[in-house]
């Protein structure tokens, strides 16, 4: 007993000494940051890598000639390396999730949830290997997390030759106040046992997935509705039943009938109200500034593959207790004037933000062409303009990125390197360097693969992110002032 009482007060005495010198137990590394870079490791059997690719697929040409590539890709992944089933526009359920272990800061985590995720960005992975990916840790072991993240998504660049669009992107959001996820980036090797060892992907962009945990964090709460629309022009009136609403709105787990009603009354407003009542009532589902502020970035940042554009690529959350609306950002890997299919970037630099949406968006519509609500538009445009769409302080986060992201970027390809040297460096003209390597999977490129809707002719060009920063500023400040007037954005070149 006198050696368990002493033991005891040893015990007492460290703690005590400890909070006295100011020791602190060991904290979890920071998951995000703008110049954060994991090293992560994943290996997945090869009957997993299977299963993953089982249930989706893309629309391309017949293959006739696959050759050894194709072979061996269909050996890897099934089907020459293309999923199957579905089509474009996947919903989250026509995925299939996955094991797999993953090794990141020192640690290792056996059993990991994984599956595929996205469209083009899926399909237009280099060499059929550097796939975007969502892990859930907490998936099949309850309470389990990365450094304190239950979920990560890894996108994988594939449309953006700078590989950092979407951080920036995701930073600015953040910057003017609206709820967005946060990033960091990541260094990601593969291991499929018999087939692949430690084969060095590229960079990644780590990203925060819209869970409950970023509602509560963002909002105060999770309690509300969730929905993720898909290829909708604007918010739709379906009429008063919920069930009109499932398909495309995508609604996140489980809903309450109060909060569905809710989002059909919104959509009914939008809709119906009359003109002279648009402005006042506006308020009562949503805050007007925030909605224009989050219009008014997408349109400055020319990001069409959105909800001013394509009708996708952004969750909308009602908050049970305020019955408030807030619009999330999501997918920004085509921001900076990216979108391959509204033509080049230096065109999407001189897109009008004045009428900012591409296709028809009775919401947007109306905003802007009320007068009250078009003088809050145009002082969000110039606020964000003044604040964090400046080139100096845009120019000067590149070049932190850059800094911390030129080593992996390079070591992916001889393409991934030419293309980092003239988007973010300005090292090489943008007819220089290795061309001839393809930003995707030759496969698919012999096919010529291109997602449902796309035109023939997709490509990514290489004006200077910085360049095109400095450009779209004086375009914008230019439209504001009245001295230039902007062309309508499109959302595909036949428009």
């Amino acid at each position: 007993m006198i050696q368990l009482r002493c033991l005891w007060v040893v015990i007492g005495l460290h703690l005590m000494l400890g909070r006295l010198c100011g020791a602190e137990a060991p904290r979890d590394p920071a998951v995000f940051g703008l110049t954060n870079l994991w090293n992560i490791h994943l290996t997945i059997t090869p009957k997993a890598w299977k299963e993953m690719g089982s249930k989706t697929s893309n629309r391309s040409q017949p293959n006739q000639a696959r050759g050894f590539t194709g072979a061996l890709m269909e050996g890897i992944f099934g089907n020459n390396g293309r999923p199957q089933g579905g089509g474009f526009g996947h919903r989250r359920d026509d995925y299939t999730w996955a094991t797999c272990n993953v090794e990141a800061g020192g640690r290792l985590w056996t059993n990991v949830a994984i599956r595929f995720k996205g469209n083009s960005s899926f399909v237009r992975a280099p060499n059929g290997l550097k796939r975007p990916f969502k892990l859930d840790f907490n998936r099949d072991a309850p309470g389990r997390t990365f450094f304190g993240e239950e979920e990560l998504v890894l996108n994988n660049n594939v449309n953006d030759a700078s590989q950092m669009r979407e951080a920036l992107a995701y930073d600015l959001f953040r910057q003017a106040g609206i709820a967005a996820p946060r990033t960091a980036f990541a260094s990601v090797t593969l291991t499929i046992p018999g087939q692949v060892e430690r084969q060095f992907l590229g960079l990644y962009t780590l990203v925060e997935p819209v869970t409950k945990d970023f509602l509560k964090r963002n909002f105060g709460t999770s309690a509300g509705l969730l929905v993720k629309p898909e290829m909708m022009q604007g918010l739709a009136f379906f009429g008063d039943d919920w069930d009109a609403y499932v398909d495309r709105y995508g609604p996140k787990g489980k809903v309450d009938p109060a909060d569905a009603q809710r989002l059909i009354e919104f959509t009914r407003f939008i809709h119906t109200v009359d003109p002279a009542a648009f402005a006042t009532g506006l308020a009562k589902f949503i805050e007007p500034e925030h909605l224009l502020r989050f219009v008014a970035l997408n349109s400055i940042l020319a990001n069409i593959d959105s909800f001013i554009g394509n009708g996708h690529n952004y969750y909308l959350f009602i908050d049970a207790k305020t019955h408030k609306a807030h619009f999330i950002p999501w997918d920004l890997n085509e921001a900076f004037g990216a979108h391959p299919v509204s033509g080049p970037s230096a065109e999407q630099m001189t897109f009008s933000v004045l009428r900012p949406n591409a296709d028809s968006n009775t919401l947007i519509e109306r905003c802007v062409q009320d007068p009250k609500l078009a003088l809050v538009y145009r002082a969000q445009l110039s606020s964000l303009l003044t604040n964090h769409f400046e080139p100096k302080r845009l120019h000067a986060d590149v070049d932190r990125v850059a800094a911390v992201t030129r080593r992996t970027v390079e070591a992916e390809s001889k393409r991934a390197k030419a293309d980092f040297q003239k988007t973010v460096l300005g090292t090489l003209a943008p007819d220089a360097g290795d061309v001839d390597q393809p930003r995707h999977d030759r496969e698919i490129g012999r096919d010529g693969y291109r997602p449902w809707g796309f035109p023939d002719a997709v490509q990514i060009d290489n004006v200077p992110l910085k360049s095109w920063v400095s450009g779209r500023y004086v375009q914008v400040k230019g439209q504001l002032d009245g001295q230039v007037r902007g062309r309508r954005p499109r959302a595909r070149l036949n428009q």
